[in-house]
C-alpha cells in the first residue's frame, strides 16, 4: 500500500501548493495516516509552485525519515518559498520537519515538542555501548537542524531535549523555534489552519451534494405529478 495521509494540493496557476503532513513519520507508509519521505519527494519533484505551505500535525516517528524530509524541503527552498505551519502539534521527528521552513508559523493554541531520540536494542555490553554512541551521533545531526533556526545556545537546547520539552507558541517564538504566531481572532490565522481548510472542502462538497439531490427530488416530484402517480404505495424514499 503506497497511498498515505500526506496530502498535496496545488492551485491552478502553480503559484502555491499546500502539503499536509498529518500522522506518523515512517520509513515505509503501510497505513493511510502515515507519511514517508518517498511520497513527499515525488510530490516536490512534480510541483513548480513558487510557495509551498507545509501544514504539520504529527506526534513524530522515524528520526531518519524526519531528517530526509527536512533536507528535501531545504533543497526545494532553492526554487520555492517553504512556509511550515504547526496546525496542532509538531512533536519529535515532526518538529525536525517544521525547522525546514523559511518561515515557521504557529497559531497561538499549538505546541511543539522536542526530545532526544530513543530506541530499543539487545546484545552484550559492547553492543549496548555502541548503540548509545550511535544515538549520540544521530542526535548531533538532529541538533544541527534546530541550531540552523533557533536563537538559543546549544547548551540550552540540549537541556530542552534532555527534559522532553513541550513548547507553547509563545515559548517557541521566544526561543526561535517559530517566526510568527497567528492569533485565533485573526482572519489569516483561520485561513491558514489546516482543519478549517479541510472543513471548508467538506462543507463545499456537502453543499453541492445537497443541491444536486434536491434538484433530483424536485424533478422526480414533477415527473410523478405529470404521470398522476398518486398511489401512496409509491415513494421517492422506497428502498426496494
Amino acid at each position: 500500500m503506497n497511498q498515505t495521509f500526506m496530502k498535496f494540493l496545488e492551485d491552478e496557476n502553480n503559484e502555491k501548493a499546500d502539503l499536509y503532513v498529518y500522522g506518523d513519520i515512517v520509513e515505509y507508509a503501510w497505513w493511510e495516516e502515515d507519511t514517508s519521505a518517498s511520497d513527499i519527494r515525488k510530490k516536490l519533484e512534480e510541483t513548480t509552485a513558487k510557495t509551498i505551505n507545509v501544514h504539520i500535525n504529527s506526534l513524530g516517528g522515524d528520526t531518519f525519515t524526519g531528517l530526509a524530509i527536512y533536507n528535501l524541503l531545504r533543497a526545494k527552498s532553492k526554487e520555492a518559498s517553504i512556509i511550515t505551519y504547526v496546525d496542532a502539534i509538531a512533536a519529535s521527528a515532526a518538529s525536525i520537519i517544521a525547522m525546514a521552513g523559511d518561515k515557521i508559523v504557529m497559531p497561538s493554541n499549538t505546541l511543539m515538542m522536542i526530545h532526544n531520540c530513543w530506541t530499543y536494542t539487545v546484545g552484550n555490553s559492547n553492543g549496548l555501548r555502541k548503540t548509545a554512541d550511535d544515538m549520540d551521533k544521530i542526535m548531533a545531526a538532529v541538533v544541527e537542524c534546530y541550531l540552523a533556526k533557533i536563537k538559543i545556545e546549544k547548551e540550552e537546547l540540549q537541556t530542552l531535549l534532555d527534559e522532553e520539552t513541550y513548547l507553547t507558541a509563545d515559548e517557541a517564538l521566544e526561543k526561535g523555534f517559530c517566526d510568527e504566531i497567528l492569533e485565533l481572532n485573526e482572519e489569516k490565522g483561520i485561513k491558514q489552519n489546516a482543519l478549517s481548510s479541510l472543513t471548508n472542502i467538506i462543507r463545499d462538497y456537502k453543499s453541492k451534494k445537497v443541491v444536486k439531490e434536491t434538484s433530483y427530488i424536485v424533478s422526480q416530484i414533477n415527473t410523478q405529478k405529470e404521470n398522476n402517480q398518486s398511489d401512496e404505495k409509491s415513494s421517492l424514499f422506497n428502498l426496494k
